[in-house]
């Protein structure tokens, strides 16, 4: 017996049977007054025991008690009017039937509903006020142990942050006001906070809070908001850097963190994504799911950033089989055991192996006959592939030529190869290699059933031998953070979008444009002596004063800045904004197969200068000893 009064839900229930009997003779009070004796005792103990029974009973049914008090919302004034609502009809009929309402004013059963209405709802409200704390007269930002905080952002986020702090007695943040995104809304309130101006204005906003009050003068910005560039956020920090001022942000919802007992909406440093983001491209899911549901779909070099990723979002549109291919056994164990809980109905199959051995991918092609190829294995790390030019050729040129064979054999639908914005005017052997394998691709795709895609894109935030792991692995040890050119330029973006995309283009139909490039839309490139100053800013320290900045000259096949297309390449906008496709150059495929045949053998043979003469008769922007003159100008 003990047990059901300590569920509160029980005492929320037995408050509202109640409240129903208490509401029935109330709203008889209420319509009668000093006539309310005039309704024979009888018909009022009945009525009060049958609108209680049913109120009860409908109570039960209509699953009034799912709904947690501490956040009574408007779906649970929705189930209050409904219950109510159907007690009163309920009791109304039978009442009617036994005593044809003789003696009872029928106005009352209208006068009833509202006061039950009111009475359980009220009753409800009244709890999740006293909860948040609004019964005392005072404002949040009257706390003087909080820390003054600036919100960006006129957003949800924003909202239930300052709700939360409200809820608290002693908040460790006091909101002092809010700067949106543009000056739509200036002026207006949430929460009591008012929304003081636009993010270019805020440097003025600070001034004037430090002027009206010095109390108030931001101790934190706090980003409220998804929309935010990554060009604004780092223009946040430095301002942030000159004055003083922390740099925050509010959780992503994928990000919130479960803490049922806290309930806190927990403020997270800004991270170098944060600082390179975009907003979020428009993605066509439906499509997406289509082109790969039920399919068996292969992906080469799935241990990879790229395919790896590629491989936890394939998984999420059902694929029938996902081959997972890569010639490194431990990170093909990696991705398997990353995949395996997550994967229902889908067969897995690891296969290690090589895609510069023929023999091995035929035989796989044969065996698994895969539908879909996302052909990431690629050697891509410029300074390592510069250092083994006959590796990069054979694995990058080969390789893919393997991989498109097969699929031509074997009939495959769709194979897309991921490219790199390295391959537009090679500057390196990893950059040609990757041209020739745009080039080759192409050549197939009117003379095949196979449909062939290239998607080239730029850097990959975080990716292995990327600039950013490197620099946090240099902020650990105390710096210096090393730079090869202080002009140098790179197009990023998060590997997650990335990938996305790569799907997204895969999904695209372009008419008598068989051998596509599709190229991502990658925003502005970002000096990289920029993203280590901001690097060494969001640890709390001073860029060449607590860490020391070191240039140290380009690298073998290095550019200062990289091209997404070449100037004599047609750009056209698709569908999706984020993508752009090129008109496609198709070279004569007899010719340049038997020019890869000729590069292949000499890669094989190690007759490594013929090799760069055959690269460059192959893609004749590449010129080896033009590289190295511009190499040796360059680093002089």
């Amino acid at each position: 017996m003990f047990s059901f009064f300590r569920n509160k839900a029980n005492l929320v229930y037995l408050h509202d049977i109640f409240v129903t009997a208490i509401c029935f003779n109330l709203s008889i009070f209420l319509r009668l007054g000093s006539e309310y004796n005039s309704i024979p005792n009888s018909l009022l103990i009945y009525g009060t025991i049958l609108i209680t029974i049913i109120g009860a009973t409908v109570y039960r049914l209509t699953g009034l008690y799912k709904g947690i008090w501490r956040y009574a919302s408007i779906n649970d004034l929705i189930n209050v009017v409904k219950a109510s609502s159907i007690t009163i009809a309920v009791f109304l009929i039978m009442m009617f039937a036994i005593t044809r309402l003789e003696s009872f004013p029928r106005s009352v059963l209208f006068i009833n509903w509202f006061v039950l209405v009111m009475s359980l709802s009220g009753s409800r409200a009244i709890y999740r006020l006293y909860k948040d704390k609004k019964f005392f007269l005072k404002n949040i930002s009257d706390n003087e142990n909080s820390i003054p905080v600036l919100l960006i952002g006129a957003t949800d986020r924003a909202e239930l942050f300052i709700r939360e702090m409200g809820r608290n007695n002693n908040p460790i943040h006091k909101i002092v006001g809010i700067v949106d995104i543009n000056k739509n809304r200036v002026g207006r309130f949430i929460r009591g906070i008012e929304i003081l101006g636009s993010i270019a204005e805020i440097s003025k906003i600070v001034e004037k809070l430090e002027k009206e009050n010095k109390k108030n003068r931001p101790q934190k910005i706090i980003i409220a908001s998804n929309d935010i560039e990554g060009n604004i956020i780092r223009n946040l920090l430095t301002f942030a850097d000159k004055t003083g001022i922390s740099l925050a942000r509010l959780p992503k919802i994928t990000d919130l963190e479960s803490d049922i007992n806290n309930e806190k909406l927990k403020v997270k440093p800004v991270d170098v994504f944060d600082l390179l983001s975009r907003p979020q491209a428009l993605l066509d899911r439906n499509s997406m799911k289509k082109f790969i549901y039920n399919k068996k779909v292969l992906v080469s070099g799935a241990g990879g950033t790229i395919g790896s990723e590629l491989v936890n979002q394939i998984i999420n549109y059902q694929p029938k089989e996902i081959i997972l291919l890569d010639n490194s056994e431990f990170l093909l164990y990696k991705i398997e055991k990353g995949i395996e809980d997550k994967v229902k109905n889908i067969k897995i199959n690891v296969l290690l192996a090589d895609i510069k051995n023929t023999k091995r991918i035929d035989s796989i092609f044969n065996q698994n006959k895969p539908e879909i190829i996302f052909h990431a294995a690629a050697l891509k790390h410029v300074p390592i592939v510069e250092k083994n030019p006959l590796e990069g050729i054979l694995t990058n040129v080969h390789g893919t030529v393997n991989i498109a064979q097969s699929c031509i054999k074997h009939n495959v639908a769709e194979m897309v190869l991921i490219s790199t914005d390295k391959a537009v005017n090679p500057f390196s052997v990893m950059g040609v290699t990757k041209r020739i394998s745009e080039k080759y691709c192409q050549s197939l795709a009117n003379s095949s059933k196979t449909n062939f895609k290239i998607v080239r894109f730029g850097n990959v935030l975080g990716s292995t031998g990327s600039v950013v792991p490197l620099f946090q692995e240099q902020l650990q040890k105390g710096g210096p953070l090393t730079v090869t050119h202080p002009k140098m330029k790179r197009y990023f973006m998060t590997v997650r979008e990335a990938v996305e995309l790569v799907i997204q283009s895969a999904t695209l139909e372009s008419k008598n444009k068989k051998g596509a490039i599709y190229v991502l839309e990658m925003g502005q490139p970002i000096a990289i002596t920029e993203i280590a100053e901001q690097l060494i800013r969001l640890v709390g320290l001073r860029p060449n004063k607590d860490i020391k900045i070191k240039f140290t000259g380009l690298r073998p096949g290095e550019k200062i800045q990289e091209e997404l297309h070449y100037k004599n390449e047609k750009f056209k906008k698709t569908k999706n904004k984020s993508i752009f496709i090129v008109k496609p150059k198709i070279e004569n495929n007899k010719k340049l197969s038997q020019l890869l045949k000729e590069l292949i053998v000499l890669a094989k043979s190690g007759e490594l200068d013929l090799c760069y003469k055959k690269m460059s008769e192959i893609v004749p922007e590449y010129k080896k000893t033009k590289v190295e003159n511009l190499q040796k100008e360059r680093i002089a």
